[in-house]
């Protein structure tokens, strides 16, 4: 879409619902439209490439870059970093040790519970994935300078803050 056919939706949504439109459409419109493209971009490419869910990649992600050489933490760390609840980490866990990319360990320190490691195949398809993705996204912002690129990343970081 370009900017005259984007101005002519808000346009309409100004004349058609005058009481929903806002100035701040100008900004908010492009921004969802950027964030679908790059969701979807990243989606295809871990489901079909990689057979893994967004969640499946936050999970080994996570334990990717644990503090600790071994890939190892606890079910309840993995859920809270990732604010994911339990239940909805428990379901992703099952289908990673189904797909062998994580295992259950015993915690030595604690006996009542299990640590989830990832394995050496988890370990190349989290890794991999992430290559393919940040290759996708890193195209995606192809079309900016790396002045453009500096000026983007401020001003997001501006709004988080």
């Amino acid at each position: 879409m370009n900017k005259q056919e984007l101005e002519t939706k808000i346009q309409r949504v100004r004349e058609r619902s005058p009481e929903t439109y806002n100035d701040v459409l100008h900004v908010v419109v492009p921004f969802y439209m950027y964030h679908q493209k790059l969701y979807r971009g990243t989606t295809k490419i871990q489901e079909e490439k990689y057979n893994i869910s967004n969640s499946e990649l936050d999970v080994m992600r996570c334990l990717l870059m644990s503090n600790n050489a071994d890939n190892v933490l606890s079910p309840t760390k993995i859920y809270e970093k990732l604010i994911f609840t339990s239940g909805a980490i428990t379901k992703v866990l099952k289908k990673l040790e189904e797909k062998a990319y994580v295992i259950r360990i015993n915690n030595q320190y604690d006996k009542r519970s299990s640590l989830v490691q990832l394995t050496p195949l988890g370990y190349e398809v989290c890794k991999n994935a992430l290559i393919d993705v940040f290759a996708f996204e890193e195209e995606c912002f192809s079309k900016l300078t790396k002045e453009e690129m500096k000026i983007y990343e401020d001003l997001t970081l501006k709004l988080l803050s």
